[in-house]
């Protein structure tokens, strides 16, 4: 296995080689150019693609800042807010562009991280999961902590929901 690594790895230097001299490109060192197995590489060197992150180019696609723009607040989730969330996954994505439009942004997620740069990315995070009740209960009540997430954030914001 090693050494079909280390061959693989001298195809892949040698194609780069060939696509920089022979069509004058240069992606080895791109975003996203060894992502899927080198798929952003060849769509780059061979098609003349552009590559985007998938978020934006949904967020554009569903014109995004315009129902921002028009929201009070913003509340978006997923099932795991963690480090990863970070790196391009949809929640931070959302709070980055309310933050921009000057909006208030809230995460209800089945489970989050203690981690502060994580947690500072919204302006506050509601999740099902907590140290009493763990991840696996949450899961088989999600209907009735989606409901108590909702009216703590609720009250929060100063609206009156029983």
């Amino acid at each position: 296995m090693p050494d079909q690594l280390a061959t693989l790895e001298t195809a892949l230097v040698r194609l780069a080689d060939v696509v920089a001299r022979d069509l004058g490109c240069e992606f080895r060192e791109t975003a996203s150019a060894g992502a899927a197995g080198g798929l952003g590489f060849g769509l780059m060197s061979f098609c003349g693609a552009t590559i985007r992150p998938g978020f934006d180019l949904v967020a554009e696609t569903l014109d995004l800042d315009a129902a921002i723009q028009r929201a009070d607040v913003v509340i978006t989730g997923e099932g795991a807010l963690d480090d990863q969330t970070l790196e391009g996954k949809a929640p931070a994505g959302v709070a980055g562009r309310a933050r921009k439009l000057g909006k208030r942004v809230f995460a209800i997620v089945g489970r989050a991280t203690q981690n502060p740069s994580v947690l500072k990315v919204f302006d506050g995070v509601f999740a099902l999961a907590t140290p009493s009740i763990p991840s696996e209960e949450a899961m088989t009540r999600t209907k009735e902590l989606l409901q108590a997430r909702g009216r703590e954030l609720a009250k929060l914001l100063g609206n009156s929901c029983s």
